[in-house]
């Protein structure tokens, strides 16, 4: 058996504690810095695809898709009753108290009059984008 030798030119490789810390300190900098880098691609694009989807009407399909999942009498619109079944209605109970079920059911009912445009006691698609628009706005101010 022969045993081979590789001879270098340069000298072998020695760190201090000093250059040992400083080089672990600058690789984890890079770490962090390209974790925030990419972070900041990411939110630029989830913002991209947000405002795409607003210019495309994504934001149309949303009330259509609340009421295919609300409509319980299965009219194309809801009721007063059919939005606060829905969103506390098939919720636990556990955390709802009344005073808070009372406080939504409210102002649901103040905002549902004034976005039923037509008077007939339902919302269609475009009367619930105002719905919800109203209570966007009241989040807004809290």
């Amino acid at each position: 058996a022969q045993a081979i030798l590789v001879c270098s030119l340069a000298p072998p490789r020695v760190f201090t504690p000093h250059q040992r810390t400083l080089k672990d300190s600058m690789a984890a900098f890079l770490r962090i810095f390209f974790v925030m880098i990419f972070l900041a691609l990411l939110g630029i694009t989830y913002a991209q695809e947000e405002d795409e989807m607003a210019a495309e009407g994504g934001d149309d399909e949303e009330p259509k898709e609340m009421i295919k999942m609300m409509d319980k009498n299965a009219d194309g619109k809801l009721t007063v009753e059919e939005i606060f079944d829905s969103v506390m209605g098939d919720e636990d109970s556990e955390g709802e108290d009344a005073s808070s079920k009372e406080e939504f059911k409210a102002k649901l009912e103040k905002h549902f009059k004034t976005s039923d445009s037509n008077g007939d006691g339902a919302v269609d698609e475009a009367e619930l984008k105002t719905l919800m628009e109203a209570f966007e706005k009241d989040e807004e101010e809290l």
